[in-house]
């Protein structure tokens, strides 16, 4: 797959979550020629606290995909959340993360993890793409990390694709998470509201590498975990809660 290809393509794996029942049938991101073929190995659907999200593999591009939704109203989640720090996890010295994020994951992560590991055994070749849209790219991220402690001999197999993802901890997370030296792309679209919260005087940071989509381009935005070139470049009177639901629109051109 091409840098843009791959973009579009886990764009419609972790906005498939929000329409995915137990098949790859949902309209229109599983009847995309770059998901075709994948076959829906685990579902779960856990209300309080929420995490959605599915388990799948594809045998034509050789991948399993780890996907999880976003909140049913990211709106309401702005404007209502908490934005309190929990240690975690332990073999990050000084790693804080947002707390409701991690309990979101908590509440699936047995049972997603396993599935993850077990397939991963079952399919050795398979890349494990960890994807998902706003909170479930941080769900995402967390289930990633807790993945590669327990097996870290996955880590050549590991990508991380987020789009609209919030920051999820403090700057020891954000160190350490980039220490992980795996791919990771947090794809922002344009003015999106959401990747610049929670807000950086609380204490929170994000980790690399930001891909921002901007005015038709892809702009890879470096070892650096926020450049001022890319969309931190934004004036907070600027951000958009409109754009955090533009990730999977038809019209990215993806022109580095």
């Amino acid at each position: 797959m091409t840098p843009g290809t791959e973009f579009k393509t886990f764009a419609h794996y972790a906005h498939a979550a929000y329409v995915l029942k137990d098949k790859w049938d949902c309209i229109p991101d599983c009847l995309m020629p770059e998901t075709k073929g994948t076959v829906v190995d685990y579902t779960w659907h856990n209300n309080a606290p929420a995490s959605v999200g599915y388990v799948g593999h594809n045998g034509y591009t050789k991948i399993i995909v780890i996907s999880f939704r976003g909140s049913a109203d990211s709106n309401d989640w702005v404007q209502d959340s908490e934005f309190s720090f929990e240690p975690w996890p332990s073999h990050f010295p000084g790693s804080m993360v947002h707390y409701g994020f991690l309990t979101a994951y908590r509440a699936v992560a047995g049972k997603v993890a396993k599935t993850v590991i077990a397939l991963a055994k079952r399919y050795p070749s398979y890349k494990l793409v960890f994807t998902g849209h706003s909170l479930g790219g941080a769900e995402a991220v967390l289930c990633a990390v807790d993945v590669l402690h327990q097996k870290p001999e996955f880590k050549h197999r590991v990508h991380i694709y987020t789009y609209g993802m919030p920051r999820i901890g403090n700057q020891a997370w954000a160190d350490s998470v980039n220490g992980l030296g795996i791919p990771i792309y947090r794809v922002i679209y344009e003015n999106d509201l959401v990747p610049h919260i929670p807000f950086q005087w609380l204490g929170y940071q994000h980790f690399s590498q930001e891909v921002w989509i901007h005015n038709n381009r892809t702009i890879f935005c470096g070892l650096d975990s926020e450049p001022v070139m890319c969309s931190a470049s934004v004036s907070m009177a600027d951000y958009s809660v409109p754009d955090h639901s533009k990730y999977t629109y038809s019209t990215w051109k993806f022109v580095s």
